[in-house]
């Protein structure tokens, strides 16, 4: 397992102020969803279903899809894992920079991969691929006709669509409904970013029902806890009331990367997304993220574990106004 990836708070001693490291939205969990969940934590003394099924049936209604098709997990990350224990001695290719536990999950699962750039996909021939998109660090995307096109060329490649992300941005839409047309399609999606809740661990695939019913043969039972199953159940039911608004988010990181791009010592790279690359032309960052943490309590993102990335870059995640000035500041005093 890659240190670091996600957010590294648990490692660090002592208050944290600002954290532009990890992805989730910024102004946190809906209050109801909250309470919600602290209105069902006596239920803990009951098991949970074994599949988190009911969440299938609600997930079905809103996507308007089988529920045969959808399979819930305890984060996206548990579905990497049983995919790749689905494909287990394979070939595989990780479109990179990127998501670190597609690696983890391959070799774990022995597979053979190997990182490529988005332009060799036409050109490698391999049994599986694993796709971020929106693309964890950098907010890259692909478009529905571009992936629908690598999907028809490479009917004998599976393609893994992780769309942690897709709620980030405005570029593109979700591709779930295509996995009612080709069966070389599994989508992975999170609650956890667009609902700002990490701690309860909640992903889930949706694809053709024959790969669902394979993956389910690997699923450990009551991976999904009970607080995670409700509170699932309650987000699919006010889904829409929840979803932030994604183009007020994205003129708040359009402001903020205007700032950040007038500094000194700094290049900022283009995203599709809130969160984005920061490129550090005379320090590393290492000791960028080191001085932020000791000095002014403010943890960012150090992006050079990032197979596949070249250079010295912290990842940042847009968050409130005021909290994006201090570290605006902070940083044009500093570098």
């Amino acid at each position: 397992m890659l240190n670091g990836h996600g957010d590294d708070l648990h490692l660090i001693e002592g208050e944290i102020k600002h954290n532009f490291s990890s992805n989730v939205y910024y102004k946190g969990c809906p209050k109801a969803l909250l309470d919600e969940v602290s209105r069902c934590v006596n239920q803990i003394q009951s098991y949970p279903s074994p599949t988190a099924n009911e969440l299938n049936i609600l997930a079905a209604k809103k996507f308007q899809l089988e529920s045969d098709q959808f399979l819930f997990t305890n984060g996206a990350t548990e579905a990497f894992y049983l995919i790749a224990q689905l494909f287990s001695n394979k070939k595989a290719a990780i479109v990179a920079p990127t998501f670190a536990e597609y690696e983890d999950a391959c070799k774990i699962f022995n597979l053979k991969y190997k990182l490529i750039n988005a332009s060799e996909l036409q050109s490698t021939d391999v049994d599986l691929v694993f796709i971020c998109n929106p693309n964890n660090p950098n907010g890259n995307v692909f478009s529905k006709s571009e992936l629908e096109s690598l999907f028809e060329q490479k009917p004998n490649t599976t393609f893994i669509i992780d769309e942690a992300y897709i709620e980030f941005t405005t570029r593109i839409k979700s591709i779930v409904s295509l996995t009612s047309k080709y069966q070389n399609l599994i989508v992975v999606r999170s609650l956890t970013k667009t609902f700002t809740i990490p701690g309860l661990r909640l992903g889930y695939v949706v694809s053709h029902a024959s790969n669902i019913a394979k993956l389910l043969k690997f699923k450990m039972p009551w991976s999904v806890n009970l607080l995670a199953i409700k509170g699932g159940e309650f987000i699919l039911k006010n889904y829409n009331t929840f979803q932030f608004n994604a183009s007020e988010l994205l003129e708040e990181t359009a402001v903020f990367r205007n700032q950040l791009s007038a500094l000194e010592g700094v290049k900022v790279c283009d995203s599709n997304t809130s969160y984005f690359l920061v490129e550090l032309l005379h320090k590393t960052a290492k000791e960028v993220k080191q001085y932020l943490i000791e000095e002014h309590q403010i943890l960012v993102r150090d992006a050079t574990n990032f197979n596949g990335l070249e250079g010295e870059y912290i990842r940042l995640s847009t968050q409130s106004k005021e909290a994006n000035n201090v570290l605006i500041q902070i940083l044009k005093e500093w570098i």
